[in-house]
């Protein structure tokens, strides 16, 4: 069977719409549309570049699916909205099913690790009127729910919120992250969030209700938060102050508490699973995923290299694949998107005006590069399918000293109020750089061999 399983925006607030195929049980393909039209998140948009990038990789015509899969199982008349946008791009359209938005993360999860069963939990800000889920899974006998978590308990929509109040917009989440190692954990939230005996309690009130949130750019606490905090909000822009780190790491503290009452307490419900696969928006908190690691009590800990909502077109297109009969095949890396031959990103390069060499041993100029202290972008194979830079598109240097590191910081993280700790002379450095029209460093782009563009 050949499965498209797809997500994208028939509102505003669906984001990182993606495209996966599964052939006969083994993902050939997971594209994901910010990558073509370069609009981080692609906030409302639906996955058409994505589509045809993994009819292209397959070598297949949108006809050959047999079946397509989407999230959106509670929004009325979802399946005939998908249909006509299908047959709109496509010219025809193959049985389109739904599956729940909680359900399709974990699918992602669980089928992607290869495990045989296991503990599966999702936790995002909201999706098909849930915010997380936790189930029991097995490749014999599927799927099956525990709990549910709802929208107004949401561990995602608190961490959000917060991200809002520090002054940042959704999809920073990870700079608070980021910005929570510099603070410490004084502040107390226990009014706004606390943990309970398996799980945590919320308080919904501080999210904004009049008017209603209808956009993801609108900020999403109420005037209560401030009050119960004791400071405005911090403007955008303006000072990271001792306050806000302070503020990231009681987020981030708190987040963490929850996030292990929770885990605990199933782990503790089901013994007989030593197994934990994780995914959803909340699953790319790498810090938290340490403490995951070493306290949660599991064997094992498996986090979707797609967690956030890019994930859930695999998650969509695993579900049928089972509910076809196939066996789903694990995920053996992440390297499923585009690729492109050399006179592709030849003319790419040319089109740009960019100046090359074409090397035999790419590898040993660029060491060569990096041991210079020079900064560069890597560009090979495949494309990576989630939001980490896993070394076909990513920008490296020599990690050898604490300079190199600011250096990077400051350029690539350019006049970024998340980065108020570089050098001021690094800092000086990065805006000569990009303020010269004729830069210091020559650009030398370095062909490599893609591989091949199909499913094979």
């Amino acid at each position: 069977m050949i499965v498209l399983g797809i997500h994208g925006g028939v509102t505003l607030g669906q984001h990182e719409p993606a495209a996966a195929l599964i052939i006969d049980g083994r993902c050939v393909a997971l594209c994901e549309e910010e990558r073509y039209l370069r609009i981080k998140s692609c906030y409302g948009m639906l996955p058409d570049h994505a589509i045809k990038a993994c009819l292209d990789i397959a070598g297949i015509s949108f006809a050959d699916i047999d079946l397509v899969v989407t999230p959106g199982i509670t929004y009325p008349g979802h399946a005939e909205r998908i249909s006509a946008y299908l047959r709109h791009n496509f010219g025809s359209c193959p049985k389109v099913g739904l599956v729940h938005h909680q359900t399709a993360h974990v699918n992602a999860a669980f089928y992607g690790s290869g495990k045989d069963k296991a503990i599966c939990l999702s936790l995002d800000a909201s999706g098909d009127g849930t915010s997380g889920m936790l189930a029991r899974a097995s490749r014999t006998s599927g799927i099956k729910v525990l709990e549910e978590i709802p929208i107004q308990n949401s561990l995602g929509f608190f961490y959000t919120m917060m991200t809002y109040f520090l002054g940042f917009s959704d999809g920073d989440e990870y700079k608070v992250m980021g910005l929570a190692p510099y603070g410490e954990p004084s502040i107390d939230l226990t009014r706004i969030i606390r943990p309970t005996s398996g799980g945590w309690q919320f308080d919904w009130s501080f999210i904004r209700q009049d008017p209603p949130i209808r956009s993801p750019f609108e900020p999403l606490y109420d005037n209560r938060l401030a009050d119960a905090l004791g400071r405005p909000n911090r403007v955008p822009g303006s000072e990271v102050t001792p306050y806000h780190r302070d503020l990231a790491r009681s987020v981030q503290a708190a987040m963490e508490e929850c996030l292990l009452s929770l885990l605990r307490a199933a782990r503790s419900q089901a013994p007989d699973l030593d197994d934990l696969c994780y995914a959803g928006g909340v699953a790319l908190n790498c810090s938290a995923n340490k403490r995951i690691v070493d306290e949660a009590g599991f064997n094992s800990f498996y986090v979707s290299p797609v967690s956030s909502d890019r994930g859930l077109a695999l998650g969509c297109a695993y579900h049928g694949a089972v509910l076809s009969g196939d066996t789903p095949e694990k995920i053996d890396d992440p390297y499923l998107g585009s690729s492109y031959s050399a006179d592709a990103i030849r003319g790419e390069l040319e089109s740009n005006g960019c100046t090359y060499q074409e090397l035999e041993d790419p590898a040993e100029t660029a060491a060569e590069l990096l041991a210079d202290g020079k900064v560069l972008g890597w560009f090979q194979g495949r494309s990576e399918a989630g939001a980490r830079a896993l070394g076909n598109r990513s920008i490296i240097s020599a990690a050898s000293t604490e300079e190199m590191r600011d250096l990077v910081n400051a350029r690539i993280k350019y006049r970024e109020e998340f980065r108020p700790f570089a050098p001021a002379a690094l800092v000086e450095q990065a805006d000569d750089y990009f303020d010269t029209k004729d830069l210091e460093y020559p650009t030398m782009s370095i062909t490599v061999d893609a591989r091949p563009a199909t499913a094979d």
